[in-house]
């Protein structure tokens, strides 16, 4: 095993050269007490770290001595836009808020009335869904899609996304013959901005509540600002 026999005190000004650790061999424990000051630093038994990277050592983004221990990178030294798609490994994507709500119980709607449809969650990774709205807490565009259901076959049964309380995406108008109308639409929301499930109909009539694949909203963020 190597052996260091002797310390150096670095200072601020000071480089590190062959001559000045001409001690330290392959294998080499450093303590704490082995090499101090302004341009090297011992941050845990094994691990020397560099109490400051350059911008043209690191491509233009400066980085503190926190920033780097043991070949690992801290997330939160790295300055705001820096990291490139190009860095994102395949196959990851980010944590956006997603959400899918069904209907438990019925809807009873009026007679050419949009109304919000009533919905139970079943998964809501940002708990940003409640009282049949999903509000956005992250600034972005949304993937959003939606279903109604009426086992009576109403008239002109219509699905439409609504958002901050006014109609934005309207779904496929349907007859009498058929009993769904489904909606999807990508929809920029910003923060505090917020969408609900309508559902619509010639003449008054229920949206059911049957199983979880008739009534339903869901969506996800697909892309921040």
């Amino acid at each position: 095993m190597g052996v260091l026999d002797t310390t150096y005190t670095f200072t601020a000004t000071d480089v590190v050269t062959s001559a000045k650790l001409n001690n330290v061999i392959d294998q080499t424990t450093f303590t704490a007490t082995a090499v101090t000051g302004a341009t090297l630093a011992v941050s845990a038994s094994g691990q020397l770290r560099v109490n400051t990277i350059t911008s043209n050592e690191m491509g233009g983004s400066s980085v503190n001595s926190t920033a780097l221990v043991d070949n690992s990178v801290i997330t939160s030294k790295i300055l705001d836009a820096n990291v490139t798609q190009a860095k994102i490994g395949a196959n990851v994507v980010g944590k956006g808020p997603a959400f899918r709500a069904s209907a438990t119980i019925t809807t009873s709607i009026g007679v050419q009335t949009h109304t919000p449809v009533n919905l139970t969650v079943i998964f809501d990774t940002n708990s940003n869904f409640t009282s049949n709205k999903f509000t956005a807490t992250v600034a972005g565009y949304y993937l959003v899609s939606g279903q109604i259901f009426s086992n009576t076959g109403p008239n002109g049964l219509l699905a439409s996304i609504a958002k901050n309380n006014n109609q934005h995406s309207f779904g496929t108008q349907v007859g009498g013959g058929s009993y769904r109308s489904a909606v999807s639409d990508v929809i920029y929301l910003d923060i505090g901005d917020f969408i609900q499930l309508n559902a619509y109909a010639g003449v008054a009539t229920t949206i059911n509540a049957n199983v979880p694949a008739d009534t339903y909203f869901s969506g996800c963020l697909i892309r921040s600002t």
